[in-house]
């Protein structure tokens, strides 16, 4: 009886693998149809044309079109397809549905698309694994040259991602070298760009970490011995946000962002370790739930900017920061720094029709630093710094000059005592020119 129960085990497992493909071919059938069916977009559409489901393997065909009539008339009009055709081969395994997938245009120009390849790999856990790779391509239509254009070319690229059933992904992608000649004898060649980002959506909106970096970009212009270069380009983004329990209204949203420079060669000079760090803290997220895409649409009627100030007025009512934590490089050998804190308290009603009261309640304070050697080496810069010292609105601190002012009720406040309207900040800030 024991060897007849061990003998029933056996054959159970050999009739649940051999049965466990439909089971597999099934459930990539329906990962396959509900994906398309749940995606939407204002831009493009995504229909399945055909799925042949078999035991070990299944052929697919979906369809992927613009319907944005701007959008596809600016890619006819440049000689691009707006309707691809993508064809699916998927293999169901035990545990998982993989597929390769294959890009083909409906129209003449289909170089691009043809070179794309999509493979991917769905486990039973619902994580999706996917690479997406393309070929070197010259993007120069006949059309682009009678423009001018002699050479627009793409390496070969690569994007790899990790989708969780909850939505978290993970993703990283390199484009080696993009090269872009006119007939002119001008050029511009971006080196190695890469990029990665861990996080999810919700609401359309991004919450995690992501940065993209470029090694080298070159702008040259032989008939004006012109030649630029940038190394080192790298920005990062950081987006949080903040739950608060049993009180949703109350949820807010940060962003971080820094842009770091590593160096500029220019005609005019030489930038050294530029950083570029910027904030915006505490919005309130519902108020920015509603706000993003009122900016997206491509027409602002009465009723969207109706809405759009509704938007804002949440927004002011809850209060927030915005914060250039740091401005600064190294110019011509010398150092200069800047920040601007500002921050809008909760409180205001209908901002958006109490713009007074509005700059009354922005708090904060500025600040310039500016080594003497690179005002003493610019003549401009030299003049302007020569005033700001004798209204007192400068100060000498060591090897630098040091411009600072605070904010309140809707003035300005100089190191000399002096206080102006708050508008004339704009003024202030263009000493950082």
């Amino acid at each position: 009886m024991n060897e007849l129960k061990k003998y029933a085990a056996i054959g159970g497992a050999v009739v649940l693998v051999a049965c466990w493909p439909f089971a597999t071919g099934k459930i990539g059938e329906a990962i396959f149809k509900d994906g398309i069916a749940s995606y939407h977009n204002a831009i493009i559409e995504v229909e399945s044309v055909s799925y042949d489901r078999g035991y070990l393997s299944s052929q697919a065909q979906s369809r992927i079109h613009v319907i944005d009539q701007g959008l596809s008339q600016e890619l006819e009009h440049a000689g691009y397809p707006t309707e691809i055709l993508v064809n699916h081969d998927i293999s169901h395994g035990l545990f998982s549905v993989s597929s390769v997938s294959k890009f083909v245009s409906t129209g003449d120009t289909s170089e691009f698309i043809q070179g794309l390849t999509l493979t991917t790999d769905s486990k039973l856990t619902g994580t999706t694994d996917l690479l997406l790779t393309s070929k070197d391509t010259n993007f120069a239509t006949a059309d682009l040259q009678a423009q001018g254009v002699e050479k627009l070319f793409l390496a070969a690229a690569e994007l790899s991602a990790t989708i969780e059933k909850d939505g978290q992904f993970s993703l990283t992608y390199q484009l080696p070298k993009t090269e872009l000649r006119l007939d002119n004898q001008s050029a511009m060649i971006v080196d190695n760009v890469a990029g990665q980002s861990v996080g999810h959506y919700i609401d359309d909106i991004f919450i995690g970490e992501a940065d993209i970096a470029l090694d080298k970009l070159t702008l040259s212009d032989t008939q004006s011995n012109s030649h630029n270069e940038i190394k080192g380009l790298k920005y990062t983004s950081v987006n949080q946000l903040t739950e608060v329990k049993e009180k949703a209204e109350e949820n807010s949203f940060t962003t971080q962002n820094r842009l770091i420079l590593e160096e500029a060669l220019t005609d005019a000079g030489v930038v050294k370790n530029g950083v570029f760090d910027i904030s915006f803290e505490n919005l309130n997220y519902d108020g920015l739930k509603a706000l993003i895409p009122l900016l997206q649409e491509q027409e602002l009627t009465n009723e969207n900017v109706e809405k759009l100030l509704l938007s804002f007025d949440l927004l002011a009512a809850k209060g927030f920061n915005v914060n250039i934590n740091e401005f600064s490089a190294e110019v011509l050998g010398s150092k200069l720094n800047s920040n601007v804190l500002l921050t809008l308290p909760a409180g205001t009603a209908r901002a958006s029709q109490n713009a007074d009261q509005l700059i009354k309640t922005v708090t904060g304070s500025t600040e310039l630093v500016i080594a003497k050697k690179l005002v003493d080496e610019t003549p401009e810069l030299r003049m302007q710094m020569d005033e700001l010292l004798i209204n007192e609105f400068a100060v000498e601190d060591g090897d630098n000059y040091r411009l600072a002012a605070t904010i309140s009720d809707g003035q300005i406040e100089l190191l000399n005592g002096q206080k102006m309207p708050l508008f004339m900040l704009l003024g202030f800030l263009s000493y950082l020119q």
